[in-house]
């Protein structure tokens, strides 16, 4: 389990002289699932990224259905950042610079592209360049997707995870962590991505409580951020981590009062830096913190595991979820998360350097 003991500094700013050359170039690379991805947004047998490169730093934006953002307005936001600024203004001025790109995918791909060159540079791994306690491990779930009941505990019982994170939002919820309970002793995490009701949410949770779920991810509409407050008014007994209802610092603000925790992931904030600012103030409003991902490949979820050291728990799954994952970083040993000891993000395209 990720300890909350790490303490994470206020992010340095990357330096404008060790980002001053080259240009920004970018590919969409195509992830191919292990298993169908079904979820309460719908099913999927593949996903697409966008890779960026800058002077050796790598950068990463998900393809993510529900963000709405295709690979090509993600590019055309990229390629309209003004790269040349960067060796000609002052760290601070940068930050404004990537913060104005109009797209939040681009925006993502372009800060962990600085970060990773930052890290290059200084001959120095990402968590030091944010000023991260390194000595927390990591532990994260493994996810199952949405599907019969017997397919859901026959996957359980494969993964051999200690810790399993169940997608919801189908017709037999109850059964599927019935069945999953029966061939496991792992935790258990729910997570419906806004697939219940709140009538759903209020009478389901209850009954599921009894198959000792850890905690209920996104259980309402994305859009029903009031029903958050109703929900906790209901006294279900489960932790509740808002996913899909907070991208911003300020929307952690505004659900602070009626979740306990708040999952954080890189593309939907907008990178490092903003991740780290949502994670701080969490942490001072009194919410736990749960590193997640998307289906994306390990360059963005080694970028994430390193901000994970942060959180208290985590979610960094998504290259055990694809077929060609076209870098190598982060390894897995059971669900223990190890980071890669190389400079910068330490992920390397797979047959690169």
């Amino acid at each position: 389990m990720v300890r909350a003991r790490a303490r994470l500094s206020s992010c340095r700013p990357c330096s404008a002289a060790a980002l001053s050359e080259g240009a920004l170039h970018s590919r969409v690379e195509r992830l191919d699932l292990v298993s169908p991805w079904r979820i309460a947004h719908g099913v999927s047998t593949e996903r697409s990224t966008v890779i960026l490169e800058r002077d050796g730093g790598y950068g990463e934006a998900a393809i993510v259905p529900y963000l709405g953002e295709s690979s090509a307005e993600i590019r055309a936001a990229i390629t309209s950042f003004d790269s040349d600024r960067l060796e000609i203004h002052s760290a601070g001025v940068l930050v404004d610079a990537v913060d104005a790109i109009a797209s939040r995918g681009a925006q993502c791909a372009v800060d962990l592209a600085l970060h990773d060159a930052e890290g290059r540079a200084r001959g120095e791994p990402l968590w030091k360049v944010l000023g991260i306690n390194a000595e927390s491990p990591i532990e994260t779930s493994f996810t199952i997707a949405m599907d019969t009941p017997d397919e859901m505990a026959r996957r359980a019982r494969a993964a051999e995870a200690s810790i399993l994170k169940l997608k919801m939002g189908g017709v037999d919820d109850e059964a599927c962590v019935e069945a999953v309970r029966a061939v496991t002793n792992a935790t258990l995490r729910l997570d419906a991505n806004g697939g219940w009701s709140r009538e759903e949410a209020a009478r389901l949770i209850p009954r599921l409580a009894r198959f000792k779920i850890e905690l209920v991810e996104q259980p309402l509409a994305v859009a029903d951020r009031d029903g958050f407050a109703w929900l906790r008014a209901q006294q279900i007994g489960v932790p509740i981590f808002a996913d899909e209802s907070v991208s911003t610092v300020e929307g952690v603000d505004a659900l602070a009062q009626n979740v306990d925790g708040i999952v954080i992931k890189l593309r939907k904030f907008g990178g490092l830096r903003l991740a780290h600012a949502a994670i701080e103030r969490a942490r001072s409003l009194g919410l736990r913190t749960m590193m997640g991902c998307m289906i994306e490949s390990s360059l963005a979820v080694t970028a994430a595991a390193h901000l994970a050291l942060c959180c208290d728990l985590a979610d960094l799954d998504a290259p055990l979820l694809i077929r060609n994952d076209p870098f190598s970083g982060l390894t897995y040993r059971g669900s223990a998360v190890l980071l890669p000891p190389a400079a910068g993000i330490g992920a390397v395209p797979r047959g690169g350097n």
